[in-house]
């Protein structure tokens, strides 16, 4: 087999205004750490290649997926299933696309061309450098990561935002090690988590930014580390930087030490590869009866800042209005969404082990439910590929409501929560496409 990488500098100028949090009113003021574009290509024994894009940023357009893909078919021949390109999330980093629900956040139009360019070198790069490689694989387990699906029972069991031990996240840290006559050349993990541990203004890759500089401390300053966001969109740190910048230094320190003794260990296995690509796209459906009546639409789109309803708590008062201007010129239009377009990617990497990509932010139960499709330890499950303009939940968390359930619909330009037969359509088309 041969493997090659990349690893490009994708920092923006500080004064760009960061994503990720409604509050955010003013631009960047400073920079923690970079931000990067990584890739890894992979290439089997028969010639088969598949190449994996991370970056350190937020959200992905679609239409910068599939015009990166075009031009990988048509320039380096890559087919399109070959290609997943995937962002990590960090809730510290600029928007690269408009987005309705917040105007105040300007785009810095440059900073995205670059941002671009940056992936298509990344590819390119890391194609050009195919070598003859050994990779190993192995499944660890990490706990930094907590449910943030917190029911209230005051709200009759709703869910608001906030840590709940009792909740579910999935501890899965798969792990690949790639050696270059006989050194280790790079590290790829997944783990599902939001990047929200920080919340200043200052640009941050977050915490896979303190792992990987962790990581390069512990291998090597030339070992290329790759980190894929998992089914993180139910999940968020236990650490925050808001405890002391000391003690979460260190905290992350430890995860990287973690990390770096089992990439370098026994347990990492020697990987054949027999590489096979194939993706599909289908529709999820949305519940429109759940768009709310024309009176309720106007009452809404009110500028008085009255209270919000019930309802559609814990959503604010701004977000909603811009969402229900959305809907009605829809309707006015005739063009409201009825599904969300879903993307999905499945490669085969080697006898027993393949990897699922899907768009969306995927909450950790759906990661989960994924997975136990097949046999355990099968599947390397990520989540955020291709773009993110939709949280996906489970029918269970449909009527609890929630970030994940409800509330992101008004942020994410969705015409209402999602059908209750979520799990059978995802399962059925998983399974389409993984026999």
């Amino acid at each position: 087999m041969h493997a090659g990488f990349a690893e490009l500098d994708a920092t923006p100028p500080v004064g760009v205004y960061l994503a990720g949090y409604p509050g955010r009113n003013e631009p960047s003021d400073g920079v923690d750490d970079p931000l990067y574009v990584r890739a890894m290509a992979l290439e089997d024994d028969a010639g088969a290649r598949v190449v994996l894009v991370t970056g350190d940023l937020l959200k992905l357009p679609r239409d910068l997926t599939w015009r990166t893909k075009l031009w990988a078919e048509r320039t380096l021949g890559l087919p399109s299933a070959a290609l997943i390109i995937e962002l990590s999330h960090t809730h510290a980093s600029p928007g690269l696309f408009p987005q309705t629900c917040y105007p105040q956040w300007p785009l810095n139009v440059d900073y995205v061309c670059r941002f671009e360019q940056a992936v298509r070198d990344a590819i390119t790069a890391a194609l050009a450098h195919l070598q003859p490689a050994e990779l190993r694989y192995g499944l660890s387990q990490a706990h930094f990561g907590v449910s943030r699906r917190q029911p209230q029972p005051e709200l009759g069991g709703r869910v608001t935002m906030a840590p709940n031990a009792e909740g579910y996240y999935d501890p899965d840290l798969p792990v690949f090690a790639c050696h270059v006559g006989g050194k280790l050349r790079a590290v790829a993990y997944s783990y599902a988590c939001h990047p929200t541990s920080k919340s200043s203004l200052h640009i941050s890759a977050d915490w896979p930014g303190q792992v990987s500089q962790g990581l390069k401390a512990e291998l090597g300053q030339d070992v290329v580390t790759l980190f894929a966001q998992g089914a993180g969109a139910s999940i968020m740190p236990r650490k925050s930087q808001r405890e002391g910048e000391e003690e979460y230094a260190a905290y992350w320190r430890e995860v990287a030490h973690g990390l770096a003794a089992f990439a370098t260990s026994d347990e990492m296995q020697p990987l054949a590869l027999s590489l096979q690509a194939t993706e599909k796209e289908f529709d999820l459906p949305y519940d429109l009866g759940r768009v709310p009546p024309l009176a309720t639409l106007l009452e809404l789109t009110d500028p008085a800042d009255s209270p919000v309803p019930d309802e559609f708590r814990p959503a604010n008062r701004s977000i909603l209005r811009l969402w229900a201007r959305w809907v009605l010129e829809h309707q006015r239009a005739g063009t409201l969404p009825e599904a969300f377009r879903m993307h999905l990617t499945r490669w085969q990497l080697a006898e027993g082990l393949q990897l699922l990509g899907m768009s969306g932010e995927v909450t950790a139960e759906v990661g989960r439910a994924i997975k136990d499709l097949f046999p355990p330890g099968q599947t390397v499950f990520l989540g955020y590929c291709s773009y993110t303009d939709a949280y996906i939940p489970t029918a269970a968390m449909l009527p609890e409501g929630g970030h994940e359930a409800l509330c992101s619909v008004f942020f994410h330009d969705r015409s209402a929560p999602f059908t209750a037969d979520i799990d059978g359509i995802i399962a059925r088309e998983v399974r389409s496409l993984a026999p």
